[in-house]
């Protein structure tokens, strides 16, 4: 069976791990300097190291052959937490509070931080000041239904028992310092939705409302607030592989600012908090090839190169059966570019995408409910030719967009007790104007005229727009069940149309983890010394994300750093 999205074979992929994993077993490290030979979608070697699609499997490679000869230096902490995000960050706190000796390392030159946007919680101060109230079995079965119960239900729901004490110590550190300040959104749709949308985002911005500089401001504090309890912060170090003996990891080799190679030891446990795969074009093309397809563009950390991931594989970790992403439809293109290379791309993030105005194919025909999930319509698209989409709006588009009332960060106007960063309507005004002076917004008085300067065909963007007006008119979408208040008439001119695709922010499949973020191995045991969290941990989403419980995946990340830094602490 192939994976989903993915060009390689489970049973290859296993094959492949596993021998690492044995072949390497009776060393120190799980070592090994270069790099596999490529293994084609039936498991035989390639020759010439290369694969029929972007090399299937050697995205794994192998881990370095370091030894402690090779080392300049040897360090021993009890809690080493990898990776500086949003995970690894909170996990650092929550291990440093709770006495233990702990020693967070980041490979690039600065933290990657909290993600300021939204966190996700139930049952936090703020939601009860605000009388907001979430039925956790409701939210629960919804975040599992868009995952068809591929994932584990487990670690949905201690998220949702968690995470309101979670962003309680979050607010309660962040205004400690004054710097900053916690918002929520639980202003909802006043109108029923057929996709539940839930309150759930936290969203960080400086005092005064400024959201730019709060990531930095935040991550700067948590490293401060680390350093106090008597942990230590390396920046410019990064894991190479780990150390494991017999069946436990013990540590890791990692490179340092200049190169060099150091061991560190961590007595409790190593927690890996990289931030998943999503700038490693192999590795995503490999598993995630066919969903490459349907992206225009890239909005992703520069650290989420698959580090944690690959080393708990070669550990002998399990990987998720199915492989997924987190992508926004906001990549916008000239008529005449290509989707598809998002490495290499010409998109411009286009925040207005998200708009649920009517959405057709190449062919000019609408192709689903525009007022679903962010990716849903890149999944749509993607069995069309061109894998891209064109978004039709006219003039009356602030009335419309007033009215369509969307949350999280789709939010274009301000609202009270909405998202706490929307651009506001004038400027989406100005970026528009923008968009049509480069060429990416096509502009004309007629609808034909519109299909001609898009290259749609006239006649049938023309039949769709009519059917649409129609829709309008009788006050309910019958085609596909859109919701009634986000309907829009086009008969305003001048139209408007842009060609979209997916813009990729994260990867969401990741190492399989028990609710104490234990790795779990081949063998379906836990992995003992090795926890991994944030977006390098897996069992939580399949093939989308509910976007519209905002900042639930970041939540995830921070719920799962605090925990499983107070756990390895407390072994």
């Amino acid at each position: 069976m192939k994976e989903l999205n993915g060009a390689i074979s489970r049973r290859t992929f296993l094959k492949g791990a596993a021998a690492s994993a044995v072949g390497l077993a009776s060393m120190g490290a799980l070592g090994g300097c270069t790099q596999a030979a490529s293994v084609d979608s039936e498991g035989e070697s390639s020759s010439n190291g290369k694969s029929p699609v972007a090399s299937t499997a050697d995205w794994l490679g192998k881990p370095p052959a370091i030894t402690d000869a090779d080392c300049v230096e040897t360090i021993d902490t009890e809690v080493l937490v990898v990776g500086a995000g949003c995970a690894g960050l909170f996990a650092a706190c929550a291990a440093a509070e709770e006495g233990a000796k702990v020693l967070l390392i980041e490979k690039l030159a600065m933290p990657i931080g909290v993600r300021s946007s939204a966190l996700a919680a139930i049952d936090s101060k703020l939601q009860k000041a605000h009388g907001v109230k979430i039925d956790k079995a409701e939210i629960i079965n919804d975040i599992c239904h868009y995952a068809l119960n591929y994932n584990d239900m487990n670690l949905v729901k201690f998220w949702a028992d968690h995470s309101g004490e979670t962003l309680d110590w979050y607010i309660d550190f962040i205004n400690e310092r004054g710097k900053c300040e916690v918002v929520l959104e639980y202003n909802m749709p006043k109108h029923p939705t057929r996709y539940k949308m839930w309150p759930t985002g936290h969203g960080t911005q400086l005092k005064g409302g400024k959201r730019e500089g709060a990531e930095a401001q935040v991550a700067n504090d948590m490293i401060d607030y680390i350093k106090s309890l008597g942990g230590e912060y390396r920046n410019e170090t990064k894991m190479e592989c780990l150390i494991k003996e017999g069946n436990r990891v013990v540590g890791i080799y990692a490179s340092n600012k200049d190169g060099k190679y150091i061991r560190i030891n961590a007595s409790k446990g190593v927690i890996l908090a990289t931030g998943g795969y999503s700038n490693n074009e192999q590795m995503y093309t490999a598993l995630q090839g066919e969903t490459k397809k349907s992206l225009a563009g890239l909005l992703t950390f520069p650290g989420a190169t698959g580090d944690g991931i690959r080393a708990a594989l070669w550990a002998g970790a399990k990987f998720d059966r199915f492989h997924c992403c987190m992508i926004f439809d906001r990549g916008a293109v000239a008529p005449d570019v290509e989707i598809g290379d998002p490495w290499n791309s010409k998109a411009t993030y286009f925040q207005f995408g998200t708009q649920p105005f009517l959405k057709v194919n190449k062919e000019g025909k609408r192709i689903c409910n525009e007022s679903s999930p962010y990716d849903f319509i890149v999944h749509a698209a993607a069995n069309y030719e061109g894998h891209a989409w064109y978004q039709i709006f006219d003039s009356n588009w602030k009335e419309d967009v007033t009215r369509f009332h969307t949350i999280g960060c789709s939010t274009l106007l301000q609202r009270e007790g909405g998202n706490h960063h929307p651009p506001g309507l004038d400027k989406i005004q100005e970026s528009l104007d923008d968009y049509i002076e480069k060429g990416i917004i096509v502009k004309a008085d007629t609808i034909e005229e519109l299909a001609k300067a898009a290259g749609l065909p006239a006649d049938q963007l023309k039949a769709t727009v009519d059917r649409y007006n129609e829709l309008y008119d009788m006050g309910e979408d019958v085609d596909f069940g859109k919701d009634a208040f986000r309907l829009s008439a086009l008969r305003t001119p001048p139209y408007y149309c842009v060609k979209l695709g997916g813009m990729m922010l994260c990867t969401l499949d990741g190492i399989q983890i028990n609710t104490n973020f234990q790795a779990i191995g081949q063998d379906d045991k836990p992995i003992e010394g090795l926890f991994v969290v944030g977006n390098d941990s897996g069992g939580y989403y399949m093939a989308t994300y509910p976007n519209f419980g905002a900042g639930t995946n970041a939540g995830r990340c921070a719920t799962f750093g605090r925990y499983c830094g107070k756990y390895v602490a407390s072994l």
